[in-house]
């Protein structure tokens, strides 16, 4: 009898543990080729205004985002990577790279068409 009772203890304890408090945490990723960290930091600092987090995603799920910017800045390419599931979220992700474009033109030294641009929207503990 003690040894039941103990146990639905042990549940009732784990079972008011509260989850961890979501954090939204944006990064974004250049293609190694590309070193201009000032045209990176604009790039960014575009899409992370833009960025209107919702509720929803648990803590470790992200939206991964794969964008192309062209020479004239345009954004050529957008495609989703990693979604968390959760609609909302997803959407805010994929609204603020759309907002944020157009980019500042490509330099003129950086020798391909097109930049390559990961932007990773995740769901962080506090």
């Amino acid at each position: 009898m003690l040894r039941r009772a103990a146990l639905t203890f042990l549940i009732a304890t784990t079972s008011v543990v509260a989850a961890p408090k979501v954090v939204p945490r944006f990064n974004a990723y250049f293609a190694s080729a590309f070193t201009d960290a000032a045209y990176q930091k604009e790039a960014a600092a575009k899409v992370l205004k833009g960025w209107k987090p919702v509720a929803g995603p648990a803590v470790g799920k992200k939206t991964v985002l794969i964008a192309l910017i062209a020479r004239d800045g345009t954004l050529s390419g957008l495609r989703d990577h990693v979604m968390t599931g959760v609609k909302p979220w997803d959407d805010a992700a994929i609204a603020a790279v759309k907002a944020a474009a157009p980019f500042a033109p490509l330099p003129k030294t950086y020798p391909y068409p097109t930049l390559e641009v990961h932007f990773h929207f995740e769901a962080a503990a506090k």
